[in-house]
């Protein structure tokens, strides 16, 4: 029975559309509706099967378990620029008010004494669509002004990650999970910038094209004291295959790699019905090509597309969490949390960044878990993003008229998931 519960989440999984739009760069702020409600508190105190993703660890404890749900966010941004000698200052809003799904999913099934094994989807993604294209007056040509009217950056991914947790003594766990991942791109608009790559003909609008993409992530979680807990997370930087049909955009002749992420958490039990927690979470992005290199370097003798070009020009970015959650009554726990993230975008890269607008910097959530019987349960939460505006800073180069490029985006999101336990829990 747990052979087949566990085989039919991977196939419910891979046949699932993921379309993700996040508010952390392509990343939505935490793991499961639970986490995402606890200030996106992922790494510890999150007793649902989606958080094993992030931190494989916590597959033990939770028992025979599966969770389901959907997460549903609220996009608006655009781009505004000024003082460019190719056209008047203008703003350019994104397609927003749009709502984009985000499907969640997990598993847990005990295997012997002290082991565990799990599988949870995962997804990450960016998704500016312009309808007038910021771009377009950068065109040489009515041709080109033609093709880059209108502009679009669309990154889905979607993936699992299986999972293997072992408690090594009691109170004392490690997980290791092997994360595969579909990776689908869609740019367009990008035409007025062809001739600063290595194969203009493949710059953009060559419609959807998928990678596949693999990482590994290590985790453990342990008490420390009766009141306090631990947690340490690392995912490695996912390699993928390149993307041919964009070799003239991304770099390394169409490679986009997930950066590094790790972190750690502790939770304090103060009482016996209340959850403090606390997560610090480092995003590598300066490592990975595609996201860290500037666009600066096409300037250098790299155009777009070449071995280590340029890419977004996003700096590594630090994240802080804080999550608490009260059992007001048996069946009714309550969550709230915040979350704050060290800018991602320098002010001299936000030229290209109004494909990939990263800008919030803060996430206020609140949630519950309400439960059905002594089994199941289901949990509710929100969350608003601030609506940062990233200012430009010598942001256009001279050679495409000078001036400066201000990016914007919030996001305003909601989900609910349903939680039940089955078999023999531990």
């Amino acid at each position: 029975m747990n052979r087949r519960l566990s085989c039919l989440a991977i196939a419910l999984v891979a046949a699932v559309p993921f379309h993700a739009r996040a508010t952390l760069g392509p990343f939505e702020h935490g793991t499961g509706i639970k986490g995402l409600a606890f200030g996106g508190v992922s790494y510890i105190g999150t007793d649902e099967s989606t958080a094993i993703s992030a931190n494989p660890a916590l597959a033990i404890g939770l028992g025979g378990r599966f969770d389901v749900g959907s997460n549903l966010l609220i996009v608006e941004g655009g781009t505004r620029i000024t003082g460019n000698a190719a056209g008047p200052d203008d703003f350019y809003p994104s397609n927003g008010k749009r709502l984009f799904p985000i499907p969640q999913f997990g598993v847990t099934v005990p295997l012997a004494p002290r082991w565990a094994f799990g599988a949870s989807a995962f997804a990450a993604g960016l998704g500016p669509d312009y309808p007038r294209s910021p771009y377009a007056r950068f065109a040489q040509t009515p041709e080109v002004a033609a093709r880059s009217a209108t502009a679009l950056n669309s990154l889905k991914i979607a993936g699992i990650s299986l999972v293997l947790a072992h408690e090594i003594v009691k109170g004392q766990s490690i997980g290791l999970s092997a994360n595969v991942q579909n990776q689908s791109l869609s740019t367009e608009g990008t035409a007025p910038f062809a001739a600063l790559s290595e194969a203009p003909e493949f710059i953009g609008n060559q419609g959807q094209h998928s990678a596949f993409g693999t990482s590994f992530t290590l985790g453990w979680t342990g008490t420390l004291t009766p009141w306090l807990s631990g947690a340490l997370s690392y995912r490695s930087k996912t390699w993928t295959q390149r993307i041919e049909q964009y070799r003239g955009l991304l770099p390394d002749q169409g490679r986009l790699e997930l950066p590094v992420i790790f972190g750690g958490a502790l939770q304090l039990t103060p009482a016996k019905d209340w959850r403090i927690a606390v997560e610090y979470q480092h995003f590598a992005y300066g490592d990975s090509h595609g996201f860290g290199n500037r666009i600066d370097l096409v300037f250098q003798g790299r155009p777009l597309g070449s071995t280590n070009g340029p890419g977004f020009g996003w700096s590594d970015q630090n994240v802080y969490k804080l999550g608490v959650s009260h059992r007001i009554i048996p069946s009714l726990n309550l969550i709230a949390g915040f979350s704050y993230a060290t800018q991602v975008i320098p002010r001299s890269q936000t030229l290209f960044s109004g494909l990939a607008p990263a800008t919030p910097k803060l996430h206020f959530t609140g949630g519950f878990t309400y439960a059905l019987n002594a089994v199941s349960e289901i949990t509710g939460y929100a969350t608003s993003t601030d609506r940062n505006i990233r200012h430009g800073q010598n942001s256009i180069p001279a050679a495409l008229g000078g001036g400066e490029a201000d990016v914007r985006f919030r996001g305003i999101s909601a989900g609910l998931s349903y939680g039940r336990r089955f078999g023999a829990t531990r």
